[in-house]
């Protein structure tokens, strides 16, 4: 939880430090960004609470009043939280970083079954060119994520190293199928479109 907090204030104070020294500086992170870690652990609560939400509002009835532990060995109900997570992750990271047009997810551990997860959020965000804040904001999820699922009353996360992976990709490498864009070639391993719904915008 310390290395957490001096992270988070780490790179709101670099931004700030960037802002400062250059005065016509355009950050790479959009202004909607959250002022503050306080509020990023705020919004990033209520993401994992809305997940929650979601994933048991699907489920019958008779089954929504089930504790959480129980629920988490349903099929139906990891697969919406899992689901949901990826899109409103999906979502924040092209609001707050514009040079991000498109969030794909992919399974990094194969698993044939959806019981297997891994408990980690794999996406794959397309930007014209590789983007150094991205690992940095992709690190800091990862941190207060693990921290927020932890509090959950589920005992599937409270041995989880990390529960958020974020990479990169450029049209380039796609298009000559190196690095993560040979995964788009792949009959087992292609990722899948969360950001923006419904359509392909690859290139």
């Amino acid at each position: 939880m310390q290395y957490e907090t001096v992270q988070i204030h780490t790179f709101w104070r670099n931004r700030a430090k960037a802002a400062n020294k250059h005065r016509f500086y355009v950050p790479e992170v959009a202004d909607c960004f959250p002022r503050n870690a306080d509020e990023f652990r705020q919004i990033v609560g209520e993401l994992c609470g809305h997940a929650q939400k979601v994933a048991i509002g699907q489920l019958h009835p008779l089954l929504q009043r089930v504790d959480l532990e129980k629920l988490g060995h349903r099929y139906e109900f990891l697969e919406v939280f899992k689901q949901t997570l990826e899109s409103e992750i999906a979502q924040k990271i092209v609001q707050w970083l514009p040079s991000v047009k498109t969030v794909y997810r992919f399974d990094a551990s194969r698993k044939n079954r959806l019981e297997e997860w891994d408990n980690t959020i794999h996406l794959l965000v397309l930007v014209p060119q590789l983007v150094p804040s991205i690992k940095e904001l992709g690190a800091i999820l990862d941190d207060t994520f693990l921290t927020a699922l932890k509090h959950l009353a589920w005992s599937r996360f409270q041995d989880s190293k990390s529960v958020i992976e974020i990479q990169q990709v450029t049209p380039e490498e796609i298009r000559h199928g190196v690095c993560y864009g040979a995964m788009f070639f792949s009959y087992y391993a292609a990722p899948s479109q969360v950001w923006p719904e419904g359509r392909s915008a690859i290139l």
